[in-house]
């Protein structure tokens, strides 16, 4: 039986690949949360630039945007916004870093969808979920 995700009332999902985004927001949506996905670094600042978030789902390499980049200035313009950055490629120590800095959490892909409700859940709780296992 597929539990629930914890109630979060706005999430944004930046990611260009189309099953990403399907499977995540079909996910998330079972939970009762709105999800709002876009496939690209200018959709995402527009839609931050525009209404707030709870959660941000990022994508590191998006095809106009560098996700790095794109959580400095999402975590600028909404702070209160918990940032999870998604890749599959590996980062350096100085990319970690930034990671650490200004991101809630890391999620490497692939990842399964147990692992984003559990994600989810704990932060919808406020608890700490272990942010940096990778």
């Amino acid at each position: 039986m597929v539990r629930p995700v914890s109630s979060m009332k706005k999430i944004l999902l930046v990611d260009d690949e189309n099953l990403i985004r399907y499977s995540l927001s079909t996910t998330l949506r079972r939970g009762g949360s709105e999800v709002t996905a876009v496939a690209n670094g200018k959709d995402a600042l527009n839609e931050v630039n525009s209404r707030s978030y709870d959660i941000c789902f990022l994508d590191v390499n998006l095809p106009d945007a560098n996700g790095l980049e794109l959580m400095k200035t999402v975590r600028r313009v909404s702070p209160s916004t918990k940032i999870i950055i998604m890749t599959a490629v590996d980062l350096d120590e100085r990319q970690m870093q930034n990671l650490r800095d200004c991101s809630s959490h890391f999620l490497p892909k692939p990842f399964d969808l147990e692992q984003v409700r559990s994600l989810v859940d704990g932060i919808s709780k406020n608890e700490d979920p272990a942010a940096y296992d990778a």
